[in-house]
This record gives C-alpha cells, sequence and structure tokens, in this order.
C-alpha cells in the first residue's frame, strides 16, 4: 500500500452483531464534537475496490457511507452516490483522511461490528490510526443469541460471521478482547448494553472521556433530532431496524430475549468467557422453552424405557407391542398437542384402524373432544343422528379416566329429522334443554356410535362449541407446549402400564373361559356389559364358543392382541355382531376360532395369533345373558364330526 496520508484518530465501535452498537452509535451521534453515522463498511478493507466487490453481494449495506456523505457535503442521495463513485480508485485510508477533511474537527465514530469477524483488519487499524479509541459493547450471550436466531434473513446478513449464532458471540468478542489486550488501556471502554440502557450517564461520561471529549448531555437521548437514523432508498443506515420505530430507550429489552434462552445450549468456552465479562449463566433460570425440551425428553424417555418392557413370549406379540407404542405415542401428542384446545374443541376419531387401545370396537366410532368446565363455563353440542343409527352415547370422562355422567340417544329429544342439542356444564342452563352435568374436573366428552353394518349406515353428524365464544387466541407458548407433552407422556406411560398389567392378569388365569369384567376397567361404553376370556390353542386345532344372542341393542364377538387392539380387521375377518352371526331359530349359534378358515360359517381368523383376548359385548341388554361355552378341538376331529352329520 502506498504511503499513509495524515489521519486524525477516529473512534471504532467494536461489538457482535446484536450487541447495540447502533444504539451506542445515535447515543454518540448527539455530541457536537463527535460525527457517529451509520456502518460505513470501511474498515474490512484496504481498498475500496475490495470493498466495491464484497457489497455487490451485500447490496443492503451499501447506504452508510452514501448518508454520511449526504450528510457531510449537504447534497441529496443521487450526488452522494457520485461522489462516493468518485472514491472507487482511493484506498480505505485515503477515504478517512478525505471523510475527515470535511469534519471541521470533529472526530469520527465508525461503528463496525463486521471488524469482530476480521481480526488481520483489526490489526491494520491499529497501524493505520495508532491513536484510536475503542469502544466495545458487549451484551448477555442469551439476549444476543435469542436475537440472532429471530433476525430476518439471519443466513444471509450474518455470512462472514461464525456459522452459528450460539458461536457469534463467543469469537466476536474472543477476537475483540485478543485485540484489546495489546491496546493501552487508556483507551479503550468496556460497555456493557444492559448498563447503558438502565443508566447511561456513567457510561458515557467514560466513553466521552476516553474519547478525549467533555460529556454533553445530549447523548443521553438518542431520539432527538436527526442522527441519520433513517435516510432515503439508496442510502438507508443499516443496523438494528427496530431503533428508529421505538422513540425512546427501553430498558426491558435489556432482558426480554432471555426468556427464551436455555443457558445449557452453549459452548463451555461460551459460560467462560461470559463469566469473564461479568454474566454468569449459571446463575439464570431456565427459559420457559426449555421446559419443552425437558418434557420431550421425558417422553422419549419413557417410551425408551417402555419399550424395553416389552418382553411377551410370542414372537408377534412382541412385534405388535412396539407398534402399539408408536401409535399411542402418535395418538398421545395427537391428543394433547395438537388437538387439546379447550377453548376451541372439536371432535376427533380417538381410535380407528390403525390406532387402538382398551379393546377398540370395530363396530363403533368413538368421537372425543377435550372440554374444561368450571364456573361460567358450558359447551353447547349438537348434530343429528341418523334413523338407523343402533346406538348413540355422550359420556363424560374426568381426570385419571374416571366415567363421569352421560345420556344415550333416547334422552336427547331428537326431532323428526333426528336432530338434538344439549348443554354440557356444572351449572344447569336456565330454560329446560337437554342437560349433560358435569362435576367439574372433566377434561373430555367422546360421543359414541354403533353400527351393524357399515356400508349401509350413516355416519353421527356431531359438532360442539364453547357458549358464548372463544376469547381472542393467543400464540402458541413455551408453557402451554410442555403442558401438554406432559401430558403426552404420562398418557403413554399410563395406557402402556394399564395395558401390560391387564395383560398379565387376564394370561394368569384360567384358559379358554370367560370371565365378567367390571366395566370400568377398560374406558368403557358403560351401557356394555363385557365377557373376556383369554384362548390359547395349537396350531392344529380349532375353539368353539357357544351360547344364544341376547336381546339387546348390540351384541359381538371381538379379537384382540396382547396389547387390548383388535386385530387387523382390514384384512382379516375377526369380529362378528349380532346381524352377521348365524344362528338357528332360538338364537342359540356357535363361533369358530380357527387359524385358517375351516369352511365354519361363524369363522374368526386369529390372524397368526395362537393366544389372545376373545371379548363379548352385549349393549343395553335385557335380561342375564346366556353362559357361553368354550371347547378346543382338534381339526381333524371337527372334520370327523362334520363328515358324520
Amino acid at each position: 500500500m502506498a504511503t499513509l496520508p495524515h489521519l486524525d484518530p477516529v473512534a471504532f465501535i467494536l461489538g457482535a452483531p446484536r450487541s447495540g452498537t447502533t444504539l451506542l452509535r445515535v447515543m454518540l451521534a448527539g455530541h457536537p464534537r463527535l460525527f457517529s453515522p451509520p456502518e460505513m463498511i470501511l474498515a474490512p478493507f484496504a481498498t475500496m475496490a475490495e470493498r466495491k466487490a464484497s457489497l455487490e453481494a451485500r447490496f443492503w449495506e451499501k447506504g452508510g457511507l452514501r448518508r454520511a456523505l449526504m450528510d457531510l457535503q449537504h447534497v441529496d442521495v443521487d450526488a452522494a452516490k457520485a461522489a462516493e463513485a468518485a472514491l472507487e480508485d482511493r484506498t480505505v485510508p485515503e477515504v478517512y483522511a478525505h471523510l475527515q477533511g470535511m469534519l471541521g474537527g470533529r472526530m469520527l465514530v465508525d461503528k463496525c461490528p463486521h471488524l469482530c469477524a476480521t481480526p488481520d483488519a483489526l490489526a491494520r487499524l491499529g497501524e493505520w490510526f495508532p491513536d484510536a479509541r475503542w469502544l466495545w459493547i458487549v451484551r448477555h450471550p442469551g439476549s444476543v443469541i435469542r436475537s440472532l436466531e429471530n433476525m430476518p434473513m439471519a443466513e444471509v446478513m450474518l455470512q462472514g460471521y461464525a456459522e452459528a449464532a450460539k458461536e457469534i458471540w463467543r469469537a466476536g468478542n474472543e477476537t475483540v478482547q485478543r485485540f484489546l489486550a495489546g491496546v493501552p488501556r487508556e483507551r479503550w471502554l468496556l460497555v456493557r448494553y444492559e448498563e447503558l440502557v438502565a443508566n447511561a450517564r456513567p457510561l458515557l461520561e467514560a466513553a466521552c472521556a476516553v474519547l478525549g471529549v467533555p460529556f454533553d448531555e445530549k447523548v443521553l437521548d438518542p431520539y432527538e433530532g436527526d442522527r441519520m437514523r433513517e435516510g432515503p432508498k439508496g442510502a438507508r443506515a443499516i443496523g438494528d431496524p427496530n431503533m428508529a420505530g421505538r422513540g425512546k430507550i427501553q430498558p426491558e429489552l435489556a432482558t426480554s430475549w432471555l426468556e427464551g434462552f436455555d443457558p445449557r445450549s452453549v459452548s463451555a468456552e461460551t459460560r467462560a468467557l461470559a463469566k469473564e465479562l461479568g454474566y454468569d449463566l449459571d446463575a439464570l433460570p431456565l427459559p420457559p422453552v426449555a421446559r419443552v425440551g425437558d418434557a420431550m425428553d421425558a417422553l422419549w424417555k419413557t417410551a425408551r424405557a417402555l419399550e424395553r418392557e416389552i418382553a411377551l413370549p410370542m414372537d408377534l406379540d412382541a412385534l405388535e407391542g412396539r407398534r402399539f407404542l408408536l401409535r399411542m405415542l402418535a395418538a398421545s401428542v395427537d391428543m394433547f398437542v395438537e388437538e387439546g384446545d379447550t377453548d376451541r374443541p372439536a371432535f376427533h376419531h380417538s381410535e380407528s384402524a390403525t390406532r387402538k387401545m382398551f379393546a377398540d370396537c370395530p363396530d363403533a366410532d368413538y368421537l372425543r373432544a377435550p372440554i374444561r368446565l368450571g364456573p361460567g363455563r358450558a359447551y353447547r353440542v349438537w348434530g343429528r343422528i341418523p334413523p338407523e343409527a343402533v346406538y348413540v352415547g355422550i359420556l363424560l370422562y374426568g381426570k385419571g379416566g374416571r366415567v363421569g355422567n352421560r345420556l344415550r340417544d333416547q334422552d336427547l329429544r331428537v326431532d323428526d329429522e333426528g336432530r338434538f342439542e344439549l348443554t354440557i356444564s356444572t351449572e344447569q342452563p336456565a330454560g329446560d334443554g337437554v342437560w349433560l352435568r358435569g362435576d367439574g374436573d372433566e377434561n373430555a366428552v367422546i360421543v359414541r356410535q354403533y353400527f351393524t353394518d357399515r356400508t349401509a349406515q350413516e355416519p353421527l353428524d356431531v359438532h360442539l362449541e364453547l357458549a358464548g365464544g372463544p376469547p381472542p387466541p393467543a400464540p402458541l407458548s413455551a408453557a402451554a407446549l410442555a403442558e401438554g407433552i406432559g401430558r403426552a407422556e404420562r398418557m403413554v406411560r399410563t395406557v402402556f402400564q394399564r395395558t401390560i398389567g391387564a395383560y398379565k392378569t387376564i394370561s394368569g388365569m384360567a384358559l379358554n373361559r370367560f370371565f365378567e369384567i367390571p366395566a370400568d376397567q377398560l374406558f368403557p361404553t358403560p351401557d356394555n356389559q363385557y365377557r373376556v376370556a383369554w384362548y390359547r390353542f395349537g396350531q392344529d386345532q380349532v375353539m368353539f364358543v357357544r351360547g344364544k344372542l341376547p336381546r339387546a341393542r348390540y351384541f359381538g364377538f371381538t379379537l384382540y392382541n396382547a396389547w387390548l387392539e383388535s386385530y387387523d380387521y382390514t384384512r382379516h375377518r375377526i369380529g362378528l355382531n349380532h346381524t352377521q352371526l348365524r344362528h338357528g331359530a332360538d338364537g342359540s349359534f356357535e363361533v369358530c376360532l380357527a387359524h385358517r378358515d375351516p369352511g365354519h360359517p361363524n369363522w374368526l381368523d386369529t390372524a397368526g395369533h395362537h393366544a389372545g383376548y376373545l371379548v363379548a359385548r352385549t349393549l343395553l341388554g335385557e335380561g342375564e345373558p346366556s353362559a357361553l361355552e368354550i371347547e378346543v378341538i382338534y381339526e381333524k376331529e371337527w372334520a370327523a364330526r362334520r363328515a358324520a352329520r
């Protein structure tokens, strides 16, 4: 480089992006002895040709020098652009000298966060300006990191800095710290952003002393006068885009970004440097978003632990257990994260051909919606029941799966077109409308519809809403998301443990024998009577169940695996209801369980299972149902019986 021109001392503002460099620059711009323009992007380069090549890609950074020239030369944007173009063959020191020639004795204050990522340029500036002054502004690493992570177009704007926001603060401040270690202490000042916005006077008095100018009250109000906070198109100031719109210093900004910062997320090197600069990350409380991470960790930990507990004797049961765990993970997240808004509830199918728990009935729809009852809160439910509906029941569930109050279809005052309406609340509503009373701890309402032939029978149409309308919607909060994930984790654990507990109980009882199970043990349809058998028979055997059809709304048999999931009814015939069972004139029937089709009209396919649950449901039965008798014989024995008939 050619011989340096004569250069007066310059004050440089150093700091990582989002550390408050713009605020400090604008505050100093109010001092009559200082000229503090927006970022001119001169310091990182040796020549203006280098600068031009860089700014062709980073076009948004072109405005700072033009804005300075407009102010110094009292010209418009076009004239400032021409003046800047005339400098393109100069060295950067020559441009600094050119600017200083127009300052009228004022000191140039050059704010340039880029310098924290260009240590070679810092060293070069130390040679160009041996008597320079340096103001190093630091801000809490959590605030900087979170601000960077939320910065629009950060992936473009921050090119040239460290790759990750978590490293920009550390890398930038380490660079400045190493450089200033070789600068006499009287020529630089450490400024903490938090102190600047809380009580600026002491810091700015110290800054003026380092710069060699008397303190002036005008530096305390960065919003007094123009101060080049903005600029016209083509000469717009860069820096904090929110600076111009605030109107006053806002001390709360010192900690606002910390709400989302998890101090555990940064490196040990960052923690050490932060402590050295006065920021003790160990003293920070964990932010709400950390609760989300902790809740997710707990969910994954529970899933991994439960998977290790799957130790069933049959390979198919063990395989289905892992699928069941995946299904419960998905169901729990849907239920409590995606479908848990009690102010804007909607009915969702809680069970399906690929989502089953607690002995689902393939002939039933389970429509679930979340609710939250209490003083002043009520829900309106309305819909239409098709005339061919077998059964419709509306049931409330409280905490822990407590079975609450319910209404059946005959309680709903259905009109001639099948329409109905009711209120769910803890306080009796005015008028004589249908009321489903809650006790206050209810968290869900489930509407069940039973079918005997889904291909011919119309599904129920049902809706609900919070009476009086929902409150204004709020954005997703970390606390709400963490709570939802936590409830999902508890559901996965509870469902899994109750299911495996039921398996251990029933499989240890007498084989191939029916037991009546209290309905409240199966998250039930309370109007059902459940009789359950744990069946087991060999590959070359068949099992018969004999009895008589009860007088009931619905009666049927369904096969389930060890996880209380109905076998795959989309591919196997694993259930029969009273309209499908072939029976005698007196209602007597015989059901055949077999591993392959034996030609029996009431065959149920065991779908590869040698053992499992067989559940008989009687819905709103009249009187005691007949006993169910089980016989297990060899296939060849049954073939002989058939031949003898």
